[in-house]
């Protein structure tokens, strides 16, 4: 289920991040993650959300989701 919009997908079309210390990373395998759809990825409104809601930098979050999604 992807946090931003709540819809339901496969867990293989997610992108799994998680958040270590005060950043955000892609999961790696350790702790507890989160699910992001690739509609809510692309959504600038959906970003700055997620952005404000975890305390990110914008445009280092949006570097990370552009690497994840190519």
């Amino acid at each position: 289920m992807c946090i931003a919009c709540r819809s339901r997908h496969p867990q293989n079309t997610l992108i799994r991040l998680k958040h270590e210390g005060k950043e955000i990373v892609a999961f790696d395998g350790k702790g507890r993650s989160f699910y992001l759809c690739h509609e809510c990825a692309t959504d600038e409104k959906k970003i700055k959300a997620i952005v404000k809601r975890f305390k990110q930098d914008h445009e280092q979050f949006t570097k990370l989701l552009t690497k994840l999604t190519t």
